[in-house]
């Protein structure tokens, strides 16, 4: 698990004073992650904080609303006194992947592996300055071991079930999303306080929203969602036509001066969670509507 510039330096600076906090798990690597750094720069104050949480560098292709669970249940299980081995590894590996040739990665974990035996086993907070300096032992990575110490203070975020909000977004991707899986997502999400958003076909529906042109859509068409060409589906490829929209370089200004009107458009479609297993709709504008008007009771 790891979480993104800005949030990370900001988790850095943060203020005393509460904030608000929307952790979200994306599907998408690339869009959706986009849209919610992008929104919480735009509509939002610094009354209120969207922070993605996001896969790490080794498990990128990792996709399926499934996978989600995995990533939600290891940031359920965080705790501010400790860390797993295998989440500090992981946090090593992501470190590394953003600063690369620094440090020779196989022979810190082999090293992590001699001292704790177990991935499982749970490394003291109080442990981990004397742990860096060890890992990072020679003269020339004493700064290292001070650079991640702060990284890893800035990806430490905390979550508190009572103060903030903690949501999955995915889409009902037919061909690669079983009925099973919908319901096994569903049920993980009520069991642990997981708000969830689902947009059927995907989440380039609810990008749609945004423009009035999908008022004049048929329906039937933007649910099954047929390939256009080799590289786009429908929607995409609607989306393209209407605003230049890339899946792999999303620009988020096309979409920020409509975003009230998507969550009205929005209304007209299906919203219900379990509905949207078969209907065409999204409910991310409850999400996003929230998230407003979190912000303006803060003001």
């Amino acid at each position: 698990m790891r979480i993104k510039e800005p949030f990370a330096q900001e988790r850095l600076s943060e203020e005393k004073s509460y904030r608000a906090k929307y952790f979200i798990a994306s599907e998408g690597q690339t869009t959706e992650p986009r849209y919610f750094e992008k929104l919480n720069q735009s509509v939002l104050s610094e009354n209120v904080t969207i922070i993605n949480i996001l896969r790490d560098y080794a498990n990128l292709g990792n996709s399926n609303p499934t996978y989600l669970i995995k990533l939600l249940q290891e940031f359920l299980n965080n705790r501010d006194s400790e860390v797993s081995v295998l989440e500090l590894k992981n946090k090593i590996a992501n470190w590394d992947h953003e600063n690369p040739n620094k440090i020779n990665l196989n022979i810190i974990n082999d090293e992590l592996d001699k001292i704790y035996k177990s991935n499982d086993y749970k490394i003291p907070y109080t442990d981990l300055e004397n742990l860096f300096m060890h890992l990072f032992k020679s003269d020339i990575y004493k700064d290292l071991a001070s650079h991640f110490s702060l990284y890893f203070s800035a990806q430490d975020v905390t979550y508190s079930p009572t103060t903030d909000s903690l949501n999955m977004v995915i889409d009902r991707d037919k061909d690669s999303f079983t009925e099973k899986q919908y319901d096994e997502v569903v049920k993980f999400c009520n069991e642990n306080n997981v708000n969830l958003y689902v947009s059927n076909p995907n989440f380039e529906f609810w990008l749609f929203l945004h423009f009035k042109e999908i008022e004049y859509e048929d329906n039937q068409k933007m649910l099954e969602n047929p390939k256009v060409n080799s590289s786009q589906r429908y929607l995409e490829k609607r989306l393209h036509d209407i605003c230049k929209y890339k899946k792999t370089k999303f620009l988020f200004e096309p979409f920020e001066k409509n975003v009230h009107e998507a969550i009205l458009r929005e209304r007209n479609y299906e919203e219900n969670v379990p509905k949207l297993k078969n209907n065409l709709g999204t409910n991310v504008g409850k999400l996003v509507n929230q998230i407003i008007k979190t912000k303006n009771e803060r003001n």
